[in-house]
Parts: structure tokens; sequence; C-alpha cells
């Protein structure tokens, strides 16, 4: 699988892992960009059966992708729900198209973000996600601020493992280990 769009190019070799449906589905939404304070996303709420125009949109967006792909999502604008819903299991590790979950504030504040894993540095996920600097795009979030990775339990589980990115003449190459 070759990853292009918003500046990021990835190669993933594919020969063990299967880019899931909603991360085909997600690479489609790449370069749509909101009209301004969290508006413009009203086929995202329509799709992701969640949320509410003014919305912090990553969940309504993930949710989205999912519900497209023909899988029960949280139905939830919040980041963590995909932490609390009988529908996701917590996977030991990553996985390509994981939904990763992270905190802002605090831990336990309640509040983040969230996106589907594509690889990682040492220091940094990158995660291909909604409201991410107000559009669909890859970006790198930290790793200290990741609290998991979750799965559709629908799904069956992912072989998985840790996708190594390199950054080469700025742009995130990939290979997994």
């Amino acid at each position: 699988m070759i990853l292009k769009g918003s500046g990021v190019t990835a190669r993933y070799p594919m020969s063990d892992q299967i880019q899931p449906t909603w991360v085909t589905a997600g690479l489609q939404d790449l370069g749509f960009h909101e009209t301004g304070d969290n508006q413009g996303i009203e086929s995202f709420i329509a799709q992701a059966k969640c949320g509410s125009l003014g919305d912090p949109w990553c969940a309504i967006w993930a949710n989205a992708k999912l519900e497209q792909s023909g899988i029960r999502g949280t139905r939830s604008a919040s980041s963590q729900s995909f932490r609390h819903d009988s529908n996701f299991v917590k996977l030991d590790g990553p996985a390509l198209g994981a939904v990763a979950v992270y905190w802002r504030g605090s831990p336990d504040s309640g509040l983040g973000h969230v996106g589907f894993y594509l690889g990682e540095t040492a220091t940094q996920i990158l995660t291909l996600g909604g409201n991410e600097s107000d559009a669909v795009r890859t970006q790198f979030e930290p790793r200290a601020k990741l609290l998991g990775y979750w799965w559709p339990e629908s799904v069956p589980l992912p072989q998985g493992g840790i996708i190594e990115v390199t950054s080469e003449a700025g742009n995130p190459v990939g290979k997994v280990t």
C-alpha cells in the first residue's frame, strides 16, 4: 500500500497486514477541510449517526468511516467513547487501522483525540483522522498521550505489529516490524 495525501507519502509492505475498509474509506476523504468552527461536516454526522455542527469532529469522522464500512461505530461524538463501547475491544498493541485514542488536558479528563493507526516513530504515532488541523489528514500525535488501541469486535482481530515510520525527504516511510 502506498499512502499519499496532505503532503504525506508512506509505503507499507502489505504482505502481512490488510488495509481495513475504514482506512480505505478514510483515505478517500484526505483533503477535506471544515468551513470553520467545526462546520461543514454534515455528511460525516449523517454517516456516523452522532454529533452536531460545532462539535469537535474527530470521533464523528472515525465513526462515519466505520459505519460507511458496514461496522457499527460508537455513535458518540466523544473521542473517548471507543474505550468504553462494548462493540470495541482493546488491543495489546498497534495494528494497521486500529482506533488510536489519545488524551488531552490530563489522562482522566475525558477529552482527547481519535484516529486510525498508520505507523509510529520512537516518540510519535502517525494517525489518519478527522479534525486534525481542521481537516481530514495524516498527522503525528505524541506517543506520550496515547491511551491505547481499539478494534471493532465484529471484525476478526488483526495480526498487528508495529509499523515503523521514518522520515525520508520530509515524508514518512514505513515498514512493518
